[in-house]
């Protein structure tokens, strides 16, 4: 049956990157009726590369802020103009693309299941350089000044120089015997580069040697099996201004200072989706795909929105006052940040959506596994002026 392909726990053994699958006999929720209160505008929709039968590949778009860029698993990147869709350029890389890209300095990074890390130019499509990194790249590099971060499945957090791919330096920690299938994307912040890792670590690296600035342990392995132990921080990471939001499998969701390191709070939950923020919360989908809303200064739950349960749920992402998150049915659920109510349903395509949608200003951005990508804006409803009074 569909849903026992879906509602699953997606496991690699060791470095090798052998999958294994965790089914529940508990289906997937179905969708309800709802009261749609908020007006979504299709703005366009385009193609790139074919349909993946890969789980959870890291391959979400990424912008400039004139341009949306995708990839796909079959090697094809494109660039798409962000306001009408109209394709700008498109190049044939031949390479099974896995994560990314990352957009930095003028150029797009991709990694691969055959760990590679290759370059393209993101005005042309040329490519610039390739470096083989030794293992499978699940997590979207991030590009920061003249450097390229990456993780790849080995347990390695390394920088390249954005010119020319040259390693620069690399972290090394522990992979476990039992992983999640995926990696945290690193996070350029200032300086630094911030990481998660298959061992539960959390640590901060200057961008330019990779020494670290601070470490600390996000997820402690407890449990007779190994499968009890798992405590990867395999999507959960966004840096905000000067605070680091992080969630785990099997551990806490942590609010830290990223300066320092310092745990400025904690909350038991555990993700493998990742987690999304805006001014006033931090929403987890958690590993049961219920959306989770916890106090951004203090961490204490706010509201839980269950009804989507186990429906393989992205990461959510704040747009406009809202939160969005997609299904493995190809659609994207609008959700009212105060109550977790649904606001609005659009579906991008009838496969799956397995990365949080993109926000550009006042647009959102989804990519399907079939290699549809649409562009989305909310149509707000004008507060209704009160009269000005008389004055005479």
């Amino acid at each position: 049956m569909r849903w026992l392909v879906l509602a699953v726990v997606v496991l690699s053994v060791g470095a090798g990157g052998c999958a294994r699958e965790i089914d529940t006999s508990e289906p997937p929720a179905e969708l309800q009726v709802i009261d749609e209160r908020l007006e979504i505008q299709r703005i366009w929709t385009a193609q790139v590369g074919g349909a993946s039968e890969r789980l959870r590949l890291g391959l979400t778009p990424a912008t400039d802020g004139a341009r949306i860029y995708a990839g796909s698993y079959d090697g094809e990147v494109a660039s798409f103009d962000a306001q009408t869709g109209q394709r700008q350029w498109v190049t044939q890389t031949e390479l099974q693309l896995s994560a990314g890209p990352a957009y930095g300095a003028g150029v797009l990074a991709f990694g691969t299941t055959d760990g590679e890390l290759i370059a393209l130019d993101a005005e042309s499509g040329e490519e610039l350089w390739r470096r083989a990194v030794g293992a499978e790249v699940l997590a979207p590099p991030a590009i920061g000044g003249d450097v390229v971060a990456m993780r790849s499945v080995d347990g390695r957090l390394r920088g390249y120089a954005v010119q020319d791919g040259r390693e620069l330096w690399s972290v090394e920690q522990t992979v476990p015997a039992l992983t999640m299938r995926g990696n945290t994307a690193p996070s350029v912040a200032g300086t630094a580069v911030v990481s998660g890792f298959d061992n539960g670590r959390l640590g901060a690296y200057d961008l330019s040697s990779g020494d670290p600035v601070w470490e600390g342990i996000a997820a402690t392995p407890t449990g007779r099996t190994e499968l009890e132990r798992l405590v990867d921080i395999s999507a959960g990471l966004q840096v905000v201004g000067n605070d680091v939001f992080a969630v785990g499998y099997n551990g806490r969701a942590l609010g830290i200072a990223l300066e320092t390191g310092s745990v400025l709070w904690e909350q038991e939950l555990s993700s493998y989706s990742g987690l999304g923020v805006d001014l006033d919360s931090v929403y987890v989908t958690d590993e049961f795909s219920e959306v989770v809303a916890l106090d951004r200064g203090a961490g204490t739950p706010r509201w839980r929105q269950n009804a989507l349960r186990l429906r393989d749920l992205t990461a959510p992402s704040a747009y406009a006052n809202t939160i969005v998150v997609g299904d493995f049915e190809g659609y994207l659920h609008w959700i009212d940040p105060r109550d977790g109510s649904f606001l609005a349903r659009e579906r991008v395509s009838q496969r799956s959506i397995s990365a949080a949608p993109l926000v550009v200003g006042a647009n959102l951005f989804a990519q399907a596994e079939d290699g549809t990508v649409a562009a989305y804006t909310a149509l707000f409803e004008e507060p209704e002026l009160e009269p000005a009074d008389d004055p005479a």
